[in-house]
């Protein structure tokens, strides 16, 4: 943000600022864009419509009500805040202090109670058709790249992997700097890139969404805030609330959508990720010198393979 900027007033301070001059429709989106910044900083008009039960020209009517040039000088004040805010220690800052001083027991069962709720709004809002389209692009893919960084380098390996387990080539591209180049270079349209990104768009995400652009390659995209910013640049949007805002990122949803992704893309061809699972466990066998139990991989056992 630039100076003049960062010294005018919050949008909650505007808010509250203007409540009494709004309309009843207004002051209705008002206090929704207060209290869901994030939301507000990444949605489109007609999606804030929908989440306020009102319209899209109601939203834009409300932003210029509050001082804005309209919806987009409100979402890229919005967006320069949160660069601060969602910074990785101020959401685990604001994670321990939603839990006050309470103990291990209350932290496990808030913790397991946020994942349900996520899981419940994923699956009452995930496109399923946008999920399908990308089962289908990797499933007809010649290899499959995973791309996650900030942490999600651990995930994407383990998607990868299991990917390959099923038989379809995939690997990751998860290095940071000038490393990345030579792991992108080669990608064509017969590949595809899945990226998984979080609340803001990183140096590595832009050059990666861009060259395959250029390139011809389609990517999916698997975020919480980012698919309006990005829909148009990417072939699929798998988007779901990965945690509330503000507060410590959780990577298990990110798991949850990918695993179910590679289950579905192993469902197009059930007999070549059976064969391909058999495949790894005789090799396993071979290297460990001894037979190895029957071994379950997404869901796709050796036994389901000979009935």
């Amino acid at each position: 943000m630039t100076t003049a900027e960062a010294k005018q007033p919050t949008l909650q301070e505007r808010v509250a600022a203007r409540l009494d001059d709004l309309t009843a429709t207004e002051r209705k989106v008002a206090e929704y864009l207060a209290a869901h910044p994030q939301e507000a900083a990444f949605s489109s008009a007609e999606e804030l419509g929908r989440a306020t039960g009102t319209s899209d020209a109601s939203v834009v009517r409300t932003a210029k009500a509050l001082g804005y040039d309209g919806l987009p000088g409100l979402k890229r004040l919005l967006q320069g805040h949160l660069q601060t805010l969602l910074s990785p220690a101020n959401r685990l800052s604001a994670s321990l202090e939603s839990l006050g001083q309470d103990g291990p027991e209350t932290v496990l069962r808030a913790t397991l109670r946020d994942h349900i709720e996520h899981l419940t709004m994923a699956e009452q809002s995930l496109d399923v058709e946008e999920f399908g389209r990308a089962v289908e692009l990797v499933d007809q893919a010649r290899e499959t790249v995973v791309c996650g960084f900030a942490g999600l380098d651990g995930v994407s390996e383990y998607i990868a992997t299991h990917l390959t387990r099923i038989g379809h080539r995939a690997r990751t591209a998860t290095d940071t700097g000038y490393r990345l180049a030579d792991r992108i270079l080669l990608l064509g349209p017969e590949d595809v890139v899945i990226v998984v990104a979080h609340n803001r768009l990183i140096r590595e995400t832009r050059t990666i969404v861009d060259h395959c652009r250029e390139a011809g390659v389609p990517v999916i995209l698997v975020t919480d805030t980012l698919g309006e910013a990005l829909r148009d640049e990417v072939e699929v949007v798998i988007s779901a609330r990965m945690s509330r805002p503000g507060t410590f990122t959780s990577q298990a949803m990110v798991l949850i959508l990918l695993e179910a992704l590679t289950i579905a893309v192993a469902a197009q061809d059930r007999d070549r990720a059976l064969v391909n699972t058999e495949r790894m466990n005789q090799l396993r066998e071979q290297l460990n010198g001894y037979p190895l139990a029957d071994e379950t991989v997404l869901g796709f056992s050796r036994e389901k393979r000979r009935s």
